[in-house]
């Protein structure tokens, strides 16, 4: 199943489309994989982890989704290769900003309206108390865990937030970090107004990383999983 969204809000650019597909079902994976164009289907073969080549396969079908629904949709059918880090490669010029996440049941994309920014990142992840526990223990720090303490935002969905907007920074900058847990901190988490009408909660989230300008990312939090989106200007 696939849904397609225009997240709204002043720190995503104005236009975006983010399609979501629900990567639950391997039979309708396998059926719907065949609209994939050849490339691509062959980069899913050679992939041998079956997780990630479901990964693969259901963030290609949501790429493409979002493609057909921006001001790219020309090539909403044109292949998407990967580069040397293994981020979408679209095989055209001038491509759109675009980024592809992917959790255990589900995969998003989104795709900016050309010139609107330089690049985009998302992420997603399951809400799983397991996962939001780990975080705070490998990658949070004490003031960060206060900076989540002293929203609504819960020690549940407030860590898988905070872990999605790092790494939709990392997208978006094209950062070189390996731990992002100690890369990017965070300075900023706050209450937001929501850029889709079905989230329950959302966030803005600033990020410190080295020397550069701070980062700026919007988490949300619906029922099942949290989402986050960072542009670069």
């Amino acid at each position: 199943m696939m849904r397609l969204l225009r997240p709204v809000s002043p720190a995503i650019p104005a236009g975006c489309v983010l399609a979501e597909y629900d990567a639950r079902h391997p039979r309708h994976i396998a059926q719907d994989e065949v609209q994939l164009p050849p490339e691509e289907r062959a980069i899913a073969e050679s992939i041998r982890s079956a997780p990630r080549r479901t990964g693969f396969i259901a963030g290609r079908l949501a790429l493409h989704a979002a493609l057909g629904e921006s001001d790219a949709r020309a090539h909403a059918s044109r292949p998407i290769l990967r580069d040397a880090r293994g981020r979408p490669s679209p095989t055209w010029d001038a491509p759109p900003p675009l980024s592809i996440a992917h959790s255990r049941k589900r995969a998003i994309a989104m795709v900016a309206p050309i010139g609107s920014c330089a690049a985009i990142g998302v992420d997603v992840e399951e809400v799983d108390a397991h996962r939001a526990h780990a975080l705070v223990r490998m990658s949070l720090s004490d003031a960060e865990i206060a900076l989540i303490r002293a929203t609504d935002a819960e020690l549940l969905q407030g860590p898988i937030a905070l872990w999605c907007a790092r790494e939709s920074c990392v997208k978006a900058h094209a950062l070189e970090v390996g731990w992002f847990g100690t890369a990017l901190v965070a300075t900023r988490f706050e209450p937001c107004e929501s850029p889709i009408e079905t989230a329950i909660r959302a966030w803005k989230i600033e990020i410190a990383f080295e020397n550069s300008p701070t980062f700026v990312a919007t988490a949300w939090a619906t029922d099942e999983a949290v989402y986050a989106c960072a542009a670069r200007v």
